[in-house]
């Protein structure tokens, strides 16, 4: 019986370790991160872009309240007032009791202000639009701070590859060297000549170390990502490069061209309101008395239109219209100023597309060739016709080319995303604004 226990425990046991087993998964290492992925994560991220979207929200509340000024107000008035009696053989005390009480409904209807309500609601949902704009300028001003990011990051960890591989390179030199010393076709200052080069190679890599970890910590805190997560370059390197006015034309659509230009239109309309001051104002007011008391406690509702003409106020209407009118000047200047910069800067980024794709050519080239020369240097040294020292120096030579050229191809997507931002293709706009 006690057996018979004994190998069904075991048997139970067996079948819960058979079942842990298949049921445990493998530790799945972290995905890893396109440029498009990185993005959307700093968007989650950013403070300056949700800052954005709450001043997004404030500029629409403040379009309702400029609304609100073409609607009537409707007030709820109550008062109680108790005087000292007037004395007897004065006059009655009819038309003005000891005690008064008074509750009334008033409506003010706005016929009106010089039309300055209008400027003003005119004024504000051009400041939302801006508002808008700047938004979608914040998201693209994100974009190409994850970008250069990004580029940075997978640029340094390329140098640590070849670095590594030049490293490798020169251990594989000095064991071919070591073995010559010990038959005496190589001299020991061979093989001290290549120690020194791997070790300054060595020390190069922990100063890209330094690099990457403080790239890393960007990274990080642009996307609230591990630091050590991996990323993936998915981009393209541009085939073909389209004409400078392709690019220029798009000027029109920067958000932030467009943003300061709604300023202005907002300053314009700001003077409109100013100069609205000047003119009369006319109201319509009505009141419905749910009690009274006097002489007209028996009248329950009474209307009538308010007239207001400004005729003087010591100079302060004649200068909030020159200040608006300094303003709207500034925001002229200003809107000028944004649309000279946008312009400069795609004409500046697609001078250095231009540029990075001729050096990515010629490099390429170049690299070829000295590959090709460091292999024919270590056939040679093997038949004695060059020196050691030549065949370090087309090793340097090529792995400088290689190096020089991973850099190159970084920089070009770099310089492209860069002007794609420029010109507003990239990065896709939000759902709620995508055409």
């Amino acid at each position: 019986m006690v057996k018979r226990n004994l190998a069904v425990t075991l048997v139970l046991a067996v079948a819960f370790l058979a079942s842990t087993v298949a049921t445990a998964k493998p530790a799945v290492a972290a995905e890893a991160l396109t440029l498009d992925e990185y993005f959307a994560a700093a968007l989650k991220r950013s403070e300056v872009v949700a800052t954005q979207s709450e001043l997004i929200r404030q500029a629409e509340e403040r379009y309702k309240q400029a609304d609100a000024a073409l609607y009537p107000t409707v007030n709820g008035v109550a008062s109680y007032t108790r005087q000292d009696p007037v004395p007897a053989g004065e006059t009655s005390t009819s038309t003005s009791p000891n005690r008064q009480s008074l509750a009334k409904l008033t409506a003010t209807q706005p016929l009106f202000r010089g039309f300055r309500e209008f400027a003003a609601l005119r004024q504000t949902k051009a400041l939302l639009s801006a508002q808008n704009q700047d938004y979608l300028n914040a998201r693209a001003q994100l974009f190409k701070d994850v970008t250069q990011n990004f580029y940075t990051v997978l640029s340094i960890e390329q140098d640590l590859k070849n670095l590594d591989e030049e490293i490798n390179q020169n251990l594989d030199r000095e064991k071919e060297l070591n073995s010559r010393v010990r038959i005496g076709r190589s001299r020991i200052g061979e093989v001290l000549s290549v120690q020194s080069t791997i070790s300054t190679l060595r020390a190069q890599v922990e100063q890209l170390q330094g690099q990457l970890g403080t790239v890393r910590e960007a990274f990080a805190f642009l996307s609230g990502l591990v630091a050590t997560t991996p990323l993936r370059d998915t981009e393209a390197l541009p085939a073909n490069l389209e004409p400078l006015n392709d690019y220029l034309v798009r000027l029109e659509q920067r958000p932030d061209v467009i943003a300061s230009r709604q300023r202005l239109s907002a300053a314009q309309e700001n003077t409109k309101v100013a100069r609205g001051a000047h003119l009369p104002s006319l109201d319509l007011n009505a009141n419905r008395y749910l009690e009274r008391t006097g002489n007209l406690k028996d009248s329950s509702w009474d209307v009538g239109v308010a007239l207001t003409v400004p005729i003087y106020a010591g100079g302060l209407l004649q200068s909030r219209v020159s200040e608006a009118v300094s303003q709207s000047t500034q925001a002229e200047l200003s809107a000028s100023q944004v649309s000279r910069e946008a312009e400069q800067e795609i004409r500046t980024v697609y001078q250095n597309v231009v540029f990075d794709r001729s050096q990515l050519e010629a490099l390429e080239k170049a690299t070829d060739s000295a590959r090709k020369n460091y292999e024919a240097q270590r056939r040679d040294y093997r038949l004695g016709l060059v020196t050691n020292l030549d065949v370090l120096q087309a090793l340097t030579a090529f792995q400088q080319n290689q190096l020089t050229l991973d850099r190159a191809r970084y920089t070009l997507k770099l310089d492209y995303l860069k002007l794609q931002a420029a010109a507003v293709r990239r990065p896709a706009p939000p759902p709620e604004t995508a055409p």
